[in-house]
Parts: C-alpha cells; structure tokens; sequence
C-alpha cells in the first residue's frame, strides 16, 4: 500500500503531520476529513523495490455496480426499520464478492464497537470514495440516514450509467483496434515474407518504399518472437505507466486536447462534476466541504486540481464563479454563467441539477454517435496503411514491365 505523509489542520487551528499509508492521495484525504482534520498537504513517498501488497490489491476488486447494490439493499434495510448493525449483517451474507464481504464484516464489527457507519467506512477509503462517506456522515448528522442513501444510490447510479456509456461506446473501435494489430503482425509475420521474396531475386533497382517495406518485412518474419514479446512488453510498460502520476497527467492532457476526444472529455467530467457537486450541496454539505470532495472524486487530475483550488479560493471569500473562470480550458461558458446564476439567486443545487441533466443528454447522444465518427477515421487509417503496402509491392511489377518492354 502507498506511503504518504501529511499536514493538516484540527478544529482548533493547529497544526498535524503524520506518515500513514493509504490506498489512494483522495482516500487518504477523505479519511483525515471524516476524523475532523483539514488537509493542507499530501505527498506521496517513492517506496523502493516491488511492492507485493500493491501488486495482490490488484485482484481484490469491487465495482461501481456492487457498492451501489450494497447502497440501494442497505437504504432498503434501514427503511425497513432494521438498526445500522443488523442491516450490515444481514448484507454481509448477501456478498457474492469475498472482499466485499469481509470488508462489510469489518464495517458491521466496527458499528457494533460503537463507531459511526461513516466513521467505518472511512477505514476503507479504497472501497468508499469520499462522496460515499461524507454524504452517510450528512445522513448521520441530520437522522436521517435511510432517505440520505436512497439519494445517494441514484446519484451513484447516474455516475455509473455516465461511465458505463462512455466505455460501451469504446468496445467497438477498440476490437476494431485490436483485430487489426493482429491482422497486421500475422500479415507481416507469414503473407507479406512470400510477396517480398520475389523482389529480393531480382538485379532490378527497387524503389525506396519497396525496400523499407522489405526491411520491415524482415524483421518481424526473422524475429517474430522477439516481435510479439516486445509488443507485449511495450503494452505491459504504457499501462504501468499510465498508472503513474506522470502518466496520469499526460494522459489526462492528451485527452483534453485531442480533436473530437477533447470535447467528449470535458463534457464526461463537466456531468460528473455537476452531478456530484448539485447531489451535495442538496444534501446540506458546505459549499467548501461539497467543492473538495467533488474534486477528490473526480478522475481527471486537471478537473480534480482546479476542484480543489477552488475550494481554497472559495474558503477565503473568492466566488466559485471567479475561482472557476481561471480554467476557461475546463469549465465551459455555460457552466461558470449558471454558477453565477445559482450564488446570485441561492438555488445553486437546482441550477447545477440542470446543468448536470443538460450535460448527461449532450453525453449519451455523443456515444450514440460515436461509432460514426470513429469508423471514418478507422477507414482513413487502413486505406492509408493498404495503400501504402499496394503501391510499395506494385511499383516494383511495374518497373520489371516496363524495362522488359
């Protein structure tokens, strides 16, 4: 598990440092914010050598879908008129995930000691995000905890059905994607060897595409192992990564910018952003406490650092508007003007609702239409490739031809 190290402020003012481990930097700050503390700042430590625990968390997985069936079923429960305790015992039993079920074990051992739900799942903070904990700790708070998690399953299952559009819509080109990668390394590997052969007979002068693609031609027939293991390497490589903070951010940058992905992005996050914020601040949270753990939510570094900004900025008596026209990049015109709208005229969380609903339909009927601005490109890209390899292996013919005739 990562190592960070700490500084935040208690209720009093004062000042705390602490080295913890934690899953995550947000699951860390979630956990010190449902302790009472203020982070001020966190940074992770580089632990040297292979980490086995990070590497074993990697098969103890629990998706979106289960933590929102266990929300809905707990609502259920407590509305039925069970206490918290029994509930998460009876729950327990119902866990087909065995992680999910020990970790709901200890949350139920937890409760019965005499902590709060919230205060349980805070020690999880790789299974609860922080909006999941801060909205039972408002449930908690104002008595009523049934109601708070039945809003919080349909928040939960509108960011679900957000991220299970996006990624529905990105099956298509990525098979696309992969079959032809596949395609390619066996052309290149077994078809294209026999067609390059020919011209390596011939005392003619080749053209300079003919014998680039007979380089290639070599290198993958003569080293097709060597070929498909460093392919597999190069993958392995990008998706650790990618995992990185320094890829995170990259990543997160290039998909900000590129043509097309650019704009589905910012509309991705913008719903999210709007859905999460209007769902607390509707559930009573300060406005400070709503903006940092939205951020803390959020899977884009940009959004999630400008989140967290803001939330400093508004602290100090900034308006959100103002702290969030400093990224005209990822807060669009519409999104800054209607949070004027809504601290002008105090309905911020219906304002935002709107927004938010404005911005699921712009998403949804994106990835409807995503598959038919995706296979022009796809087109582009293997008429480029095809006419490439035809006139490389055509040209020569050609020459033969003519110097024959």
């Amino acid at each position: 598990m990562p190592v960070f190290t700490y500084t935040a402020r208690t209720r009093d003012g004062q000042s705390v440092s602490e080295t913890v481990e934690a899953q995550s930097r947000e699951a860390l700050g979630a956990s010190l914010r449902a302790k009472g503390l203020l982070p001020t700042a966190i940074s992770e430590k580089r632990a040297r050598g292979f980490d086995l625990s990070r590497f074993s968390n990697l098969f103890r997985h629990i998706s979106l879908l289960e933590k929102l069936t266990f929300i809905n079923n707990l609502a259920v429960t407590l509305k039925a008129g069970l206490p918290v305790s029994r509930a998460l015992g009876v729950l327990t039993k119902q866990m087909p995930n065995a992680y999910f079920r020990e970790v709901i074990g200890q949350i139920s051992h937890s409760v019965e000691g005499g902590k709060t739900l919230s205060e349980s799942m805070a020690e999880f903070p790789g299974v609860f995000s922080p909006i999941i904990v801060n909205m039972v700790k408002v449930g908690e708070s104002s008595g009523g905890l049934d109601d708070t998690l039945e809003y919080l399953g349909k928040q939960i299952a509108r960011d679900y059905n957000l991220i299970r559009r996006a990624r529905g819509a990105l099956i298509y080109p990525s098979v696309v994607f992969g079959v032809l990668i596949v395609i390619g390394y066996l052309m290149f590997t077994y078809v294209l060897p026999k067609i390059t052969a020919s011209f390596q007979g011939l005392n003619a002068e080749l053209p300079v595409l003919t014998r680039v693609i007979i380089k290639v031609v070599d290198i993958f027939s003569n080293n097709s192992l060597f070929v498909l293991f460093g392919f597999i390497a190069l993958v392995a490589a990008f998706w650790f990564w990618h995992r990185t903070i320094s890829g995170r951010r990259a990543m997160h940058r290039i998909g900000l910018s590129v043509p097309v992905i650019g704009g589905i992005t910012k509309k991705i996050n913008l719903a999210r952003f709007t859905i999460i914020f209007s769902g607390l601040l509707r559930s009573g949270m300060p406005i400070v406490e709503a903006l940092t753990v939205t951020g803390e939510t959020m899977g884009n570094v940009y959004y999630r650092e400008a989140l967290l900004a803001a939330a400093d900025k508004v602290r100090v008596g900034v308006d959100l508007v103002l702290a969030l026209e400093k990224y005209p990049r990822l807060f669009t015109p519409m999104v800054t003007q209607m949070i004027q709208v809504g601290e002008e005229s105090g309905t911020m969380e219906k304002v935002l609702a709107e927004v938010a609903n404005f911005y699921e339909t712009e998403v949804d009927d994106t990835m409807k239409n995503l598959s038919s601005i995706i296979e022009p490109l796809l087109v582009i890209i293997i008429g480029a490739v095809v006419g490439v390899l035809a006139i490389g292996l055509i040209m020569p013919i050609y020459n033969i031809g003519q110097s024959i005739q």
